[in-house]
């Protein structure tokens, strides 16, 4: 397991005259282009067992000893993405890019897996991920219930930011986004998901997992 966590309180950030580092066009969190919504959906993974989530505390593996290819749960996949990372999808989600930013989406694009890296901007994970919760009420409408929280991942500084906003014409409704920001290796992760909003439940399962076995290859 990945990720650990000790957190800090949720940082109420007031309006700040700065861009949103890291929204796509259509507001997910590391940046996911708009994709028609489908009701369909792969086969749902086995979440009887409890997973760690980005905002729990759980033991971790230092990466020089972690295996290069996860482990995948039932009912999901390990994505050996070319981009050089590897981690796990529910079976069923397809690949697709945008510019920089990597997804695996649900079968019509409802729920939205996303991976990021780019060289580090100025500041932490966590000043990053205020920023653009900062920013979210001017370019994300009807931004509300953002929270940045700073945690750690594998013994580095990061932060988990989760919002709902209005969604785009083609999303058909509101949703929720979980993203977990952090620097490795010389570069800034992020790792999102993004969902309807009566889809976050599921959608966090979703993220805990992704996080918990992204490896760098």
């Amino acid at each position: 397991m990945l990720i650990a966590a000790s957190l800090v309180a949720a940082v109420a950030v007031g309006a700040v005259s700065a861009a949103v580092l890291l929204l796509g066009r259509d507001g997910d969190g590391g940046g996911v282009r708009t994709v028609p919504p489908s009701s369909v959906g792969p086969d749902a993974p086995d979440d009887s067992a409890p997973r760690p989530t980005a905002t729990s505390t759980v033991t971790r593996t230092p990466d020089t000893v972690r295996p290069s290819t996860p482990e995948a749960p039932e009912n999901y996949r390990i994505a050996k993405d070319p981009r050089g990372f590897a981690l796990a999808v529910p079976k069923g989600y397809v690949r697709e890019t945008d510019g920089p930013r990597t997804y695996y989406s649900s079968p019509g694009g409802v729920v939205r897996i996303g991976i990021d890296k780019d060289t580090p901007r100025a500041g932490t994970p966590l000043a990053a991920q205020r920023r653009s919760h900062a920013a979210g009420p001017r370019d994300l409408r009807g931004y509300r219930d953002g929270e940045v929280t700073g945690t750690t991942r594998n013994g580095r500084p990061a932060a988990l930011w989760q919002y709902t906003w209005d969604g785009s014409g083609a999303d058909g409704g509101a949703r929720h986004t979980f993203d977990l920001c952090w620097e490795e290796n010389g570069r800034m992760y992020h790792v999102w998901v993004s969902s309807p909003v009566d889809r976050a439940g599921e959608a966090r399962r979703y993220f805990d997992t992704a996080v918990d076995t992204f490896v760098r290859r």
